[in-house]
This record gives structure tokens, sequence and C-alpha cells, in this order.
């Protein structure tokens, strides 16, 4: 049973920082705090001035009751809508199918060692059909006679998507393919810009006015509160490439990972949530709606994110602006539906606006839920020094030098902790 279990989520909410701050391998550079609270427009950079708040407490049913192994699966479903009805929006039940198409095949790139291909997933619903492309790099096996399958990695894309030969030949840190294949992993993509326009007011553009319109209404944004918003119909996509994924015979199915960075890690936790056979997420500096806790109100806050990227949510998020402390969740819980799976939180020292330390705080109070269904958890409330992970468990987590951004050296510490849960 968790430390936290019974020691009352108010006390120890309240308490936590003040207890566990001040003598931390890592705290915030004041320099930095300073600065950016001189051009702050009201946001907060000081741990300080972090209001009081409460968390839900994750050991608890909704009805108030201890939470048990045996009632986790119904607590989860009951968790999961939750967040549908508040957070991201629930998803239609308009019927579709997927089709998969090769559009372009380069065998032996990297010097002979991985088979890389672009392939067409195109979704037909009603009388039409929308379609977005998926990059895909498959390691070749050492031995001819290697029947060994091979773990995925499907990054979810939010900033300017290659082609297929420019994957090849131009190194990117962001995506960073052949270092993933040189691990091991098969290497995926899909764009956020594809499966849904990163822009509000683009509704009618993307996969969410598509299955709109395949449904026979307008196609146009619905006035239901509650309807998915763009992270929701970015992780739909990931799921599409999960589809893909199994179809492949050197794919291992239950060693399929998604990552995303800032909005995109947003979108992976959620696409975890939604769908089982992801076996691991990784969110990178995602921050407010992601793995950072809306009730510290450090960086960006719900008021400002809803404001500035409205199409990101449903639109009953937005009602909690400058009241996240009535919200029903917080973002530790999101973390908590992972579980019994595995999850990876990575934070920057300067990414103040993301809130590190929020971050790390949602990752320990999920920590509960993974220590019930038998596994460890990160569940130390004093941060690692940066460029030092911690990884416990099903959990991982590092604080990486530097700013808002996917680096290799990210990604590196990510795959040590896929490699570690096979050990």
């Amino acid at each position: 049973m968790s430390r936290f279990t019974r020691l009352g989520y108010g006390c120890l909410l309240i308490g936590l920082c003040s207890l566990a701050c001040a003598d931390e391998p890592w705290r915030a550079d004041p320099k930095l705090v300073e600065a950016k609270m001189k051009n702050s427009r009201g946001f907060n950079y000081r741990e300080a001035d972090v209001p009081q708040y409460v968390l839900p407490d994750p050991l608890q049913t909704t009805r108030g009751q201890a939470l048990t192994a045996e009632h986790w699966p119904q607590q989860r479903e009951q968790l999961l809508q939750t967040f549908r009805d508040h957070v991201y929006g629930n998803r239609p039940e308009t019927a579709y199918r997927v089709q998969f198409s090769t559009v372009a095949q380069r065998s032996g790139v990297f010097d002979g060692t991985v088979d890389a291909r672009e392939v067409k997933i195109t979704v037909l619903a009603g009388e039409g059909e929308y379609s977005f492309s998926l990059l895909l790099f498959v390691p070749r096996r050492p031995n001819s006679g290697d029947a060994a399958k091979l773990p995925a990695i499907v990054h979810l894309n939010n900033r300017d998507f290659p082609t297929l030969d420019s994957a090849i030949n131009e190194s990117s840190e962001f995506w960073p393919v052949r270092a993933i294949c040189d691990e091991g992993f098969v290497a995926a993509a899909v764009s956020t810009h594809e499966i849904d326009p990163d822009k509000a007011g683009r509704f009618e553009d993307g996969i969410r006015g598509f299955l709109s319109k395949a449904s026979g209404a307008s196609g146009e944004k619905p006035a239901d509160p509650h309807a998915w918003a763009a992270l929701s119909a970015w992780g739909w996509g990931v799921s599409r490439a999960v589809d893909y994924l199994l179809t492949l015979p050197t794919v291992d199915a239950e060693r399929i990972a998604v990552v995303g960075h800032s909005r995109g890690g947003k979108a992976a936790l959620w696409a975890a949530a939604e769908d089982t056979r992801i076996a691991i997420a990784y969110s990178n500096n995602s921050g407010c709606g992601g793995a950072a806790l809306s009730r510290r109100r450090f960086g960006e806050t719900v008021a400002r994110i809803t404001t500035a990227f409205p199409h990101w949510f449903c639109d009953r998020f937005a009602t909690y602006a400058d009241r996240e402390q009535d919200l029903p969740v917080d973002q530790h819980q999101l973390i908590a539906l992972l579980a019994p799976r595995a999850v990876y939180v990575a934070s920057a020292t300067d990414d103040l606006w993301a809130d590190p330390r929020g971050e790390y705080l949602s990752l320990i109070h999920a920590a509960p839920v993974f220590q019930l269904l038998g596994h460890q958890a990160i569940d130390n409330r004093q941060m690692p020094a940066a460029d030092q992970p911690r990884y416990v468990g099903r959990t991982g987590y590092h604080l990486r030098t530097g700013g808002h951004g996917l680096t290799p050296s990210d990604w590196q510490n990510f795959m040590r902790f896929i490699k570690q849960l096979e050990d």
C-alpha cells in the first residue's frame, strides 16, 4: 500500500512542497524564475506562490470508498469517462472502416540495415474517405532466421512532418529515426496536422469534421460541450497507426509505445488512456493538460490554454478557468489510467511554462494505483537532479538541462527505460 494512502490527500498535498523543495537536488534557477516573473503577464513561476490545493485521491472510488485492485477496472472506466466529459471530449460513435496502402518504399536504407515505407491510412465512412500518412522504418534482423518480434515506437509529430526521403536523408533531433532503429525499435510517425488541423476554426477540415459529415451532421463544430477536440482526434490517429502495426508480423503487439512532445505529449497520454493496446506512453514537456497538475496553476494555466488553444479540449474544460480546484479530476489520475502499463514523463530545467515540478508530482501521485495493482512506481517526493533519469518499476522520469524541446538525449533516456522494463 502506498505511503500516500491514508495520510489524507488534503493534508498531504498542501504541505508537500514545503517538505520536499528546500533540500531537493533540483530547484528552478532563481534568476530564471525572476526573469520570467518580470514578464509574467499574471502567470506564476515562483514555487512559494503556488496556491494550496487538494488533489482527488487516486485510491478512492467515486462513491468515496477505498479502492481495491479488484474494483480498479470499474473505477478506471468511470474515471476515463470523467476525463472525456470534462477535459478531452467524447469521441463519436460513427461507423468507419480503415484501409492501408503502401505509397512508397525504400529498401536497405541506413547502410542496408532498415527498410522504410510510407503508408496511406484511409478512413472510410458514409460515402467519403479521409487519409493521412504513416512513415515506417523497420530494422532488419541481423540473422535472417531470427523470428523475434520487435518493439515499436509511434511518434506523434506536432512539427513539420518529413517526407519519407527527407526522413532518410536529413538527420533530425526531434525524430532521430536512425538512432531509434539502431536500438532495435521499429520507428513510426504520424502528423497531428494531417489527422486534424492544429488551428481553431478548422474543424471541418480534419478527421472530426469528416466523421461528423459521415454521421449525417453538417460537418461544423458541434455545440455539445463534451464533444471531442483536437487532442483526442490526434490520439485517435495514433490508434489507427497501431491498427496498422498490428498487421505486421515483425512487430511485437505487447510492446508498442507512443511518444509525444508538448501538445503531442498531451495527446500521447490521452491516446494511451483511450487505447489499452498501447503498452507505454512517453509524455515530453507536456505541461498543462498533459502531465502537469492543473491545481498548481504554475506556468500555463487552464484559463490561458483554453483561450489560446480552444480547439485542443472539449468546451467544458474552459469552464474551469481560474477554478481548477472544482475540476473533478487532475492529471495524476490521467497517468493512473495507464496503470499497470508503463508511463514515462520528461521535463526540462528551463521549461517553467510546462511546470517541471507539477509534471513530476503527477507521476508520484499516480504511484498508489500502480502499487495497488502490484507494481513498483516512482513515489520519491524529491525530484531527481537534472540529467539523472529515475526508473522505478513501470514508471520513469528525467529532467533534462535546457529548454522546451525533444532531443536525442530525451530519446535515449526513454529507450533505456523501455529496455530496463524487459530486464
